[in-house]
């Protein structure tokens, strides 16, 4: 990405702290506001650590089935994730890569379709061992098409021309109408609807469907955004709104539901800020380092009256930007989980270089390659997916594109048969390491038992 024109965006923020000092990359993060959330019968989080609603660990092992709400296959899916230490699942609730959408995921209905989803999720909890329960995390994102009704997508990203996706200006509050200037040889956008046309009323409507669930983990806002790295948007206050959204967003949330938890994310803050400080290599450069942690700062900042609890990260092909993030959280003591886990099949060139050319064995044991952590300390090699979370507090991972197998399951609606682990050539061994893991992390979560901190939080 062309950093000439990032170098230019750093403004005021009407969100953010106190950014460290940008002369002195070994700044420790300033104190933050506290992302902990627990209400009593819910899943939560208290110092950083996701609990169980009776307050055990649930560092934990997830599935992607962004369509389970709009196919069959729902009780296979939840006994193949009990039977795989599975405890949580995520679904979008606007549906993920279907065209035409389906009928359902339009207002009015979907409300419906989560309703039922939840209620059948509590009847197979309730029929099974509490240490088993399984969680729902929604994902409220339409980035990209189709998305809600009524809004507009657009090409934003001039060396990115596969998808539209929402525009930056789309995140602008009080804006109500924007134009833009679409990449990749779009037609311009004429009075395209921002975030409070569509998005904020219907995520009203939903969050009140499922805002009394046992069985629902959170709500997940946020998504990678672009339009920063052209000539042409080259937006110089896209962070601000998009700091601004997260807290307007996060505040009607919880005006509904007090309860459950609420994940802020993106792929990891380097692509959402268009800074890539290491320049894709194994080392971080201690002159771009700064940047990146003053936007951090601002982003654990982003709180109204309360803050968003999650971090939600994504990780594929041993990339170092999300690690970097998860390290940082942890030192701040907010919680991170990875929502997508993807090692990419491709030629096997490729597949030698991001992963060493075995998925099985790179989940279990990472890679033999050095590199510098955010500490300047210069690790070996990668970490598996277990090491991982152990060494960054990471308190959950979801491998993407993982359904359960099966003509019963319906898994193709969620099938990816380059980054999933389902219908793919090593999919037999692919589910026997991710076994590993979740056996590896439900032992670490019974050791150490229940946790009286947890159960002596209350939230305001």
């Amino acid at each position: 990405m062309a950093v000439s024109f990032v170098l230019a965006v750093m403004l005021p923020g009407t969100a953010g702290g106190q950014a460290p000092q940008a002369g002195d990359p070994s700044a420790e993060p300033s104190a933050v506001p506290s992302h902990d959330w627990r209400e009593a019968g819910f899943v939560a989080v208290v110092d950083g650590r996701l609990f169980d609603p009776d307050c055990w660990p649930l560092a934990s092992v997830g599935s992607n089935v962004p369509n389970l709400m709009f196919r069959g296959g729902l009780a296979e899916n939840l006994e193949w994730m009990r039977r795989h230490g599975m405890r949580w699942f995520r679904v979008i609730v606007t549906g993920h890569a279907r065209t035409p959408p389906y009928a359902d995921a339009v207002v009015g209905r979907v409300e419906g379709r989560l309703t039922r989803l939840l209620r059948e999720v509590e009847a197979f909890n309730a029929a099974h061992d509490p240490r088993e329960s399984i969680y729902v995390l929604a994902s409220l994102t339409d980035y990209y098409e189709p998305g809600l009704t009524g809004d507009r997508h657009g090409y934003d990203k001039p060396d990115w021309c596969l998808a539209r996706v929402l525009n930056a200006p789309w995140f602008r509050r009080g804006v109500r109408s924007y134009d833009f200037r679409q990449e990749c040889g779009g037609e311009p956008l004429a009075g395209a609807p921002n975030y409070e046309v569509n998005y904020k009323p219907w995520v009203q409507r939903v969050v009140t469907a499922g805002a009394d669930s046992p069985a629902l983990l959170g709500w997940q806002l946020g998504n990678e955004m672009k339009a920063r790295d052209s000539a042409s948007n080259a937006i110089a206050e896209a962070y601000d709104w998009y700091l601004d959204w997260t807290i307007d967003m996060v505040e009607t949330i919880r005006a509904i539901d007090r309860a459950h938890l609420i994940f802020a994310g993106g792929q990891h803050m380097a692509e959402l800020i268009d800074w890539h400080y290491r320049a894709d290599g194994p080392d971080i450069r201690p002159d771009l380092r700064p940047h990146w942690q003053e936007h951090w700062d601002r982003m654990l900042r982003a709180c109204g009256e309360h803050c968003w609890n999650v971090w939600s990260l994504s990780y594929y092909d041993f990339q170092l930007y999300p690690v970097d993030d998860a390290m940082l959280l942890q030192r701040s003591g907010v919680a991170t989980m990875v929502v997508e886990h993807g090692l990419s099949l491709g030629p096997r060139e490729d597949e030698l270089r991001n992963f060493g050319g075995s998925r099985p064995l790179a989940v279990r044991e990472g890679l033999d390659r050095p590199w510098q952590d955010l500490t300047g300390t210069w690790q070996p090699r990668l970490w598996g997916v277990a090491e991982l979370a152990e060494r960054t507090g990471l308190q959950g991972v979801a491998p993407w594109s993982s359904p359960a197998p099966g003509p019963g399951a319906d898994p193709l609606p969620d099938a990816d048969t380059q980054r999933g682990i389902t219908n793919v050539p090593d999919e037999t061994e692919m589910w026997q390491a991710w076994s590993e893991v979740t056996a590896q992390l439900e032992a670490s979560n019974r050791r150490a038992g229940p946790s009286a901190a947890c159960e002596s939080h209350r939230s305001s």
